[in-house]
């Protein structure tokens, strides 16, 4: 009988990563294309980091003029991407329970876990992925 509760079935497979030394105007450009919150930073197929679209907006702060405007346009153009990454993110099995999972998820407080089957990077699971799995239950 097949385990229906794995990671596997909950992940999104559909995966967009950057290089370390891409500049973080390419990853706000790729959170606002594609309505995601996270993106896996990778090389040649390892694992490196993790951005999320808080650590952007973060970046971005706030603007009240036309000087903090252009500050703000810069370090978008100037940073690389593993300046504000976090390195090392916990991976996981995509064949590793769910609920295992959760408990990693809560023990490290992360909204987002790289999913890896046979050490090659092949999804992320997010805590949006956990709820629409809970809804469904």
């Amino acid at each position: 009988m097949e385990n229906n509760n794995i990671v596997r079935n909950v992940m999104s497979d559909k995966l967009i990563t950057l290089h370390p030394k891409d500049k973080l105007r390419k990853a706000k450009d790729y959170f606002h294309e594609n309505n995601i919150h996270h993106i896996i930073i990778q090389v040649m197929g390892d694992v490196r980091g993790i951005i999320s679209l808080g650590d952007i907006l973060y970046l971005e702060g706030v603007v009240t003029n036309s000087f903090d405007q252009f500050i703000k346009d810069k370090k978008f153009d100037t940073l690389d991407v593993d300046e504000i990454m976090t390195k090392r993110p916990y991976c996981i099995d995509a064949d590793m329970n769910i609920g295992d999972a959760l408990e990693i998820m809560i023990g490290k407080h992360v909204n987002a876990l790289p999913v890896t089957d046979n050490n090659e990077l092949v999804g992320i699971v997010t805590t949006y992925d956990m709820m629409v799995y809970l809804q469904k239950l």
